[in-house]
């Protein structure tokens, strides 16, 4: 069974066991959907409740998480969902896990190879080690990355103008 990292609690809220969710979902509904979420051993599982939410973060509760210092326990870890219990993505949208490891095409050419997928609140950007060794960070954008080819496995790279320096 498939598991895609869905988000990460970056902080407790409160006395109560409240954490504060960084979340991949685009749905705040599809968290309780994806129930149990579990860490990236899959060895601690978590019933996820969402109670609010502040600025790009989410406010969630986990069953029998009750106190701020049994919450803060789990501050930086990543929580991942099955697969199978996500939906289906929308024509031009995409998983962050289904763009890792693609090959980045540059006129036909691999120039390189997404090697992460961070997103630190102000949109997606796939950082991208190239042949050269050197990482480069691009937003994700269809200016940017016209083509996303899954089938294949590669994701087409148009240098705007502005970024020539940085790519080159």
């Amino acid at each position: 069974m498939t598991r895609i990292a869905v988000g990460k609690i970056v902080n407790v809220h409160g006395i109560k066991g409240v954490m504060k969710f960084q979340p991949l979902l685009t749905s705040a509904q599809n968290l309780t959907r994806l129930n149990p979420l579990s860490d990236k051993e899959n060895k601690k599982h978590f019933e996820m409740t969402l109670v609010g939410k502040k600025g790009a973060f989410w406010l969630v509760s986990a069953k029998g998480i009750t106190d701020r210092t049994t919450a803060e326990r789990f501050k930086g870890m990543e929580l991942f969902a099955d697969r199978e219990k996500l939906p289906q993505t929308a024509e031009g949208e995409f998983y962050c896990c289904d763009l890792m490891g693609m090959d980045v095409m540059v006129n036909g050419e691999v120039f390189g190879r997404v090697v992460n997928v961070p997103n630190y609140g102000a949109g997606v950007i796939l950082e991208i080690k190239t042949n050269q060794g050197k990482t480069i960070d691009l937003p994700f954008s269809k200016t940017v990355f016209p083509k996303v080819d899954i089938e294949h496995h590669q994701i087409e790279l148009v240098v705007p103008s502005e970024m020539k320096e940085v790519v080159a």
